[in-house]
């Protein structure tokens, strides 16, 4: 019993908390196609992640929860929540498995470079620097090269912003060497291009020069006549400055007044003016020193501006993280009284299911109970007739006996007939039963061989008969007719199906003498005046 409940249990908890591989397959499919929007820079929601979010963190690996809790936080992010955007890659970060041998190395270097990225934005270079060397560190272990050096590329950034600018420089040195190494020419080059103007403001113009050249020359940002690609024409700066270091004025002039003339963001103007206010400064030309240099503080009090702005920006973006604490809490709440109420009604459905097998326990006991007393009472109704036909053997000398004997057998056979009234009531379905039994089988091999039955095989038909076809014991109260064992197995087989000369072998009697039999039962016993084996049979199948 205990075995039994243990075997419900544990199905139940398979059914309720499993989900179908075709569906997790299907969800993942769906997950690696906002993957797909994220990294081509295309529009996604908070909305169009938190489905799959919740699903992998109840069916998911620990790559699948990775990547999912790393997409809502890149759809922060895009919507200007940064906060909400770290948290949520915090949370990608404790779902990675680190120690299994197929963690996502690769996809968890990226939730720490996105990490770094708003510790930069926010001013926090230390740790954007801490964040980006476990970047780095797991993109090597991911086999992911060029994350790997995309990362370790910006580490220079937060040192320059640190004012530690020999580290920002060994930096990009190193990595313009790995990506050369790597077959990337023009990403070293445009790796050299973002110290130029810190190696100029050191004084190393011979090593200015060079990368300016190299970048120039392999970055492909140039085109046939010298001109940069719209963006970045802030190099056209750092030309001006070299050569406004090097005293080669003429030429610093045309690369400030074609910063000027092509850049028309706030950061080229301001560069190009505060580049030429220091030419002017050198050539003593003070009124247009004045002129770029009112510019220049125009420019300063528009980028303060913009500056400011984005501050209000991140204040905000702070705003909007305790209002989502405040939302996730509630959701929170929301979620446990679920969880309560799922347990609840796993508990009840535990408790019916319990109760349900203890009642079918129950059921099944008194079923064996009633079977195994069935059994008893066939058993000791055999055994009866067995004595009653031994003893109208000799019937004068037991005639008592056999009264006492057949009182009985009527007892035993009116109990065994109700009994088995509730259970049988079509003879097709009897019939097929009693040929799918083994004794049957064993008299189907006799009869093939044309053999005479053993009196086991013989005692063992009588008992499958009386089991299954209660009515046909009464044949044997005949009170006109005293049948004899040798007449009854005779009905017995017949009733089983057997013909006439089948039985004959399986008796080990004449032809002759099983239709003197058969003449005598339907005379006696049926009170028909004629008819023969065939007679016989068909009675036997209507009687019961």
């Amino acid at each position: 019993m205990k075995q039994f409940v243990g075997y419900i249990f544990a199905l139940l908890v398979v059914l309720m908390g499993c989900t179908t591989d075709a569906e997790r397959t299907r969800m993942r499919s769906e997950l690696d196609s906002i993957n797909v929007l994220n990294r081509t820079d295309q529009p996604f929601t908070v909305q169009d992640v938190e489905p799959y979010v919740s699903f992998f963190d109840q069916h998911g690996t620990a790559n699948d929860r990775l990547l999912a809790h790393y997409l809502l936080g890149r759809a922060y992010y895009e919507q200007g929540e940064a906060p909400m955007a770290l948290q949520c890659y915090h949370d990608a970060v404790e779902c990675a498995d680190t120690l299994s041998s197929d963690c996502d190395y690769a996809q968890l270097a990226r939730v720490y470079g996105q990490m770094a990225e708003i510790f930069y934005y926010q001013g926090l270079y230390r740790q954007q620097l801490n964040f980006e060397d476990l970047s780095v560190k797991f993109a090597w272990m991911g086999k992911d090269t060029l994350l790997a050096l995309m990362n370790y590329e910006q580490e220079s950034l937060a040192y320059n912003n640190l004012g530690i600018q020999d580290s920002a420089i060994f930096i990009i040195e190193d990595v313009a060497s790995k990506y050369k190494k790597y077959g990337r020419p023009s990403d070293s080059a445009i790796a050299l291009g973002t110290i130029i103007r810190t190696l100029i403001n050191k004084g190393e113009y011979q090593k200015a020069k060079q990368y300016m050249d190299t970048y120039k020359s392999k970055s492909g940002f140039f085109d046939g006549h010298g001109n940069i690609v719209k963006g970045r024409e802030v190099f056209y700066s750092f030309n001006g400055l070299y050569f406004l270091k090097t005293d080669k004025l003429d030429s610093a002039e045309f690369y400030f007044r074609k910063e000027l003339r092509d850049g028309k963001d706030f950061n080229n103007q301001h560069a190009a003016a505060r580049g030429l206010t220091s030419l002017y400064q050198k050539r003593q030309r003070f009124d247009s020193v004045a002129k770029y240099s009112m510019y220049a503080y125009a420019m300063s009090d528009s980028l303060h501006a913009r500056r400011t702005t984005k501050e209000v920006e991140r204040i905000q973006a702070m705003y909007n993280y305790t209002r989502h604490q405040e939302a996730a809490r509630k959701e929170k709440e929301i979620a446990a009284q679920e969880k309560a109420k799922r347990q609840l009604s796993i508990a009840i459905l535990l408790l019916v299911v319990i109760v349900a097998a203890l009642v079918i326990n129950k059921m099944y006991r008194d079923r064996k109970k009633k079977q195994a007393e069935y059994v008893r009472n066939l058993e000791l109704l055999e055994q009866t007739q067995s004595e009653v036909l031994q003893l109208r053997e000799h019937a004068e000398e037991y005639e008592e006996l056999i009264a006492v004997k057949e009182k009985l057998l009527e007892e035993l056979s009116a109990r065994l007939q109700e009994q088995r009234r509730k259970s049988l009531t079509d003879n097709a379905a009897i019939d097929k039963q009693l040929q799918e039994t083994d004794i049957y089988r064993q008299l189907e091999a006799s009869r093939q061989n044309g053999t005479k039955l053993t009196i086991e095989e013989l005692r063992e038909s009588r008992k499958l008969v009386l089991e299954n076809l209660p009515d046909f014991s009464s044949l044997l109260m005949s009170k006109e007719y005293k049948m004899s064992q040798k007449d009854f197995d005779l009905c017995v087989l017949f009733r089983l199906g057997f013909k006439s000369k089948e039985v004959s072998n399986m008796l080990g009697l004449t032809q002759g003498r099983v239709s003197q039999i058969c003449t005598k039962l339907l005379r006696d016993v049926f009170k028909k005046d004629e008819g023969g084996a065939a007679e016989l049979i068909n009675i036997l199948h209507e009687w019961c």
